[in-house]
């Protein structure tokens, strides 16, 4: 059982991927975190006994990835120029943005150990529908959401509450220069075998930048992760998340090796 206490809101998808890589990757492993943001998870990694190195573009977040202590480089990917081998490489919700896709792939190829795990956490934007957005505007509109959310202009959450047709919202807001997950299964089946694949929550997430850190804001998105699940294994509501977990295909793991 993982140690982790939810404090504040952004600590609900760190527990839910942090879950997710420590459940398929061992402990003392070398991990790459591909699009590692302000270092959440990758902190939390480190904490359990994982040796990680966190990247990503964007130096202002990868300083405050360092000042907790991650072993964090600005670098885009795939010109990423690093050449140790890694036991597994993670895209964490960062793959349906990468371009090249397929050179994307191809370079966590060339960085992964033979028998290492490539482990991609991501999200379906083509496959919602409108009962899904209906029912997280609901949310949205509920008392306890209003009292905290923060209509922040540019934000998802914030224009969704302001429109009168969601579904407008959520394909000018997410459908632009957003690789499908048919796109992204394709490029990864090209150099690896992929072993699992599921859905899982995903809306919650939005919440998060329009949420002040505290922990009455970290139990609204705690709540709505649990409904959003729940709903989803009903078949109420399309889990918009997915988590792929693949290997190098056997032919290149001898070219490699």
């Amino acid at each position: 059982m993982l140690d982790f206490i939810v404090k504040q809101p952004t600590c609900v998808p760190t527990r839910e991927t942090l879950m997710f890589l420590t459940s398929r990757v061992p402990v003392g492993a070398e991990i790459l975190e591909i699009g590692c943001g302000e270092g959440h998870l990758a902190c939390e990694l480190l904490r359990h006994g994982y040796r990680v190195t966190g990247l990503d573009s964007d130096p202002e977040v990868i300083a405050r990835a360092q000042g907790r202590g991650v072993p964090a480089v600005i670098g885009s990917w795939p010109e990423f120029g690093g050449s140790v081998s890694f036991d597994a490489i993670a895209f964490t919700r960062s793959l349906h943005h990468i371009s090249p896709l397929r050179g994307a792939i191809v370079r966590a190829r060339e960085l992964l150990k033979p028998r290492g795990s490539l482990l991609i956490e991501d999200f379906a934007f083509e496959e919602v529908d409108e009962t899904t957005i209906d029912w997280f505007v609901r949310v949205l509109r509920t008392k306890q959401a209003i009292a905290l959310i923060n209509l922040i202009a540019g934000q998802l959450v914030t224009e969704l509450l302001s429109s009168t047709d969601v579904m407008d919202v959520w394909q000018r807001n997410r459908g632009h220069d957003v690789h499908s997950i048919t796109t992204m299964n394709e490029a990864i089946a090209e150099h690896f075998v992929p072993h699992e694949a599921w859905s899982v929550p995903y809306l919650y997430r939005y919440l998060i930048p329009v949420l002040a850190e505290t922990s009455r804001a970290a139990s609204l998105v705690n709540e709505v992760f649990q409904q959003e699940a729940l709903l989803g294994q009903r078949g109420e509501v399309v889990l918009l998340g997915r988590r792929i977990v693949a290997s190098p295909r056997p032919s290149e793991m001898h070219a490699v090796a």
